[in-house]
């Protein structure tokens, strides 16, 4: 019986070591924490094979900007609209939209039957005007001969006064008409109205056709010189105190952000837009560019004072949905590389830099070859 107590004695005791032996080695070979299994491993081959390079944080210059929507547009004086100043029948257009005129050139003709009244008109007042001339001058000289009375001098003076309004009110619309007076008092009626171009620059718009009747309210066509354009801003009125005159913009078109063109502020608004609560601005462009256009939906930079800051090479923050990140280097093993992701605010971009406004470690970041890691394991990522 004691010899087989011994026995079973030995037996416990050799199962509770062994029972011992496997919870130790499982302690021995637990996963990585919680934080260490957010970080991307990169091997050596790796980081030289994708062009990995790690830099610090610098301290950089950051320009304060103002992003805004704007528009390329022709100043006032640079936009026309022509029409008919008399009402009639569109005959013959001259010119098609794209076309570049100059000041006085052919648009295009109407036939109007008022203004072949107007020219008949006009002949019958030039004959009564002379007519009355002659007689008011032939008075005259009788009255100071005393041959005639004062009141036919008089009623003579009157009748020719009148006449003379007449006759110089309608000499003045014909050449508003583009028509030679002395040409029509010979009886050389133009049987045609010619709209010729107010000012220089090219046809936007024709709003007419041949045969199609048109009235002076009526739009044939419209102009802009491409020469007087300028970079007009929507800005809300919170940000007024910021603006002055001079102040660089940076501007660019949706289609084309690479390309960046320069202007500065030249007029602030005065007013504000009640329903959009913005005050329009003003900006003359640097230099003149053949890729302007009239109404050229364009987005702006206004260019504040400069400021010093850290930041980063642009290409180096990981953006995905509302979230922005960098990676920093968590810790080196030989060849081996362990990168951290770390949530970011930033601020102010100039050039191909950008600010980071929280607060990072001082370690050394990922700034090449963000876009070459493989994806983090698990979804932790530390703030």
């Amino acid at each position: 019986m004691r010899r087989k107590n011994i026995i079973l004695s030995l037996g416990i005791v050799m199962l509770l070591s062994a029972c011992g032996g496997r919870s130790s080695q499982r302690a021995d070979t637990q996963p990585a924490t919680k934080n260490d299994s957010a970080w991307i491993h990169v091997t050596g081959a790796q980081f030289e094979a994708m062009g990995m390079q790690l830099d610090t944080l610098r301290s950089l210059p950051f320009s304060g900007r103002l992003r805004v929507n704007g528009r390329i547009i022709s100043s006032v004086n640079g936009q026309a609209q022509v029409g008919s100043r008399l009402s009639g029948t569109v005959r013959h257009i001259s010119r098609e939209p794209g076309d570049y005129t100059t000041t006085g050139s052919l648009l295009c003709t109407v036939e109007s039957n008022e203004f072949l009244e107007l020219q008949q008109s006009f002949i019958d007042i030039s004959a009564r005007y002379r007519e009355a001339k002659l007689a008011y001058e032939r008075l005259e000289a009788l009255y100071a001969d005393t041959i005639t009375s004062k009141r036919e001098l008089v009623a003579a003076e009157s009748i020719y006064q009148g006449l003379s309004a007449r006759y110089k009110g309608m000499k003045q619309r014909l050449l508003l008409l583009g028509v030679n007076p002395e040409s029509v008092e010979k009886g050389n009626l133009q049987p045609l109205l010619n709209i010729t171009a107010p000012i220089s620059g090219h046809i936007i718009r024709v709003d007419c056709m041949p045969g199609e009747y048109v009235t002076p309210d009526k739009s044939l066509m419209r102009m802009v010189n491409l020469n007087s354009l300028y970079l007009q801003l929507d800005l809300y009125e919170k940000d007024i105190p910021r603006l002055d005159t001079g102040q660089p913009v940076e501007f660019y078109h949706p289609d084309n952000p690479a390309k960046k063109y320069r202007a500065h502020l030249t007029q602030i608004g005065k007013a504000t837009d009640p329903e959009k609560k913005t005050i329009t601005c003003i900006a003359n462009f640097e230099q003149h560019a053949e890729a302007f256009i009239h109404n050229l939906y364009v987005v702006a930079d206004v260019i504040l004072a400069e400021q010093n800051g850290k930041g980063i090479p642009e290409h180096s923050l990981e953006t995905t949905d509302e979230t922005e990140r960098i990676y920093m280097l968590a810790k080196r093993e030989g060849d081996d590389y362990y990168f951290k992701p770390l949530e970011v605010i930033t601020g102010m971009r100039s050039g191909n830099y950008v600010e980071i406004l929280s607060d990072v470690p001082d370690r050394e970041i990922l700034i090449e070859g963000v876009y070459n890691l493989p994806a983090a394991p698990g979804s932790d990522i530390d703030k």
